[in-house]
């Protein structure tokens, strides 16, 4: 090929952002999604508090993030290490203490946002619950939700 003055050149690999990116700017189906998502997340409804739960779960032992959104707009964040936990079960921690946690500050309506599919599942009884401990969390979540008026 050196005849034809060809020269070789390896590909570079593709950073995951760009590709993102690509996507996204070939998407326009995409961009009123992100945009309702983005409002969805940001702005809080009228007369609801909202609860953002999420963990993390290793040998070395368990975290639970709560983010808790007021009327006034003000946002309470709560990082805490626990014991070793399965994902499971620190993300039913994590939600019971976002619950406990709107106790005292009178708060009568609230949105959840988890993102464990199986924990929402069980807690609308969409899922079965085969396991005690897991029924245990089930049952304290429920309770902990009758206190709410919506």
């Amino acid at each position: 090929m050196s005849e034809f003055y060809i020269e070789y050149k390896p590909r570079i690999a593709i950073k995951s952002q760009v590709l993102a990116d690509f996507v996204a700017d070939f998407s326009p189906g995409l961009l009123p999604l992100a945009a309702k998502e983005e409002t969805m997340v940001s702005e809080p409804a009228p007369g609801v508090w909202t609860l953002f739960t999420d963990e993390a779960s290793n040998v070395k032992g368990s975290g639970l993030g709560i983010v808790l959104v007021m009327l006034s707009g003000e946002t309470l964040r709560q990082a805490i290490r626990t014991i070793p936990l399965t994902n499971n079960e620190a993300e039913y921690e994590a939600l019971i203490t976002g619950l406990e946690l709107t106790q005292g500050l009178d708060s009568e309506a609230i949105k959840v946002k988890c993102d464990s599919q199986l924990v929402v599942n069980q807690v609308y009884e969409i899922f079965d619950t085969k396991e005690e401990r897991m029924q245990q969390y089930v049952v304290r979540v429920q309770a902990l939700l009758t206190r709410f008026q919506e």
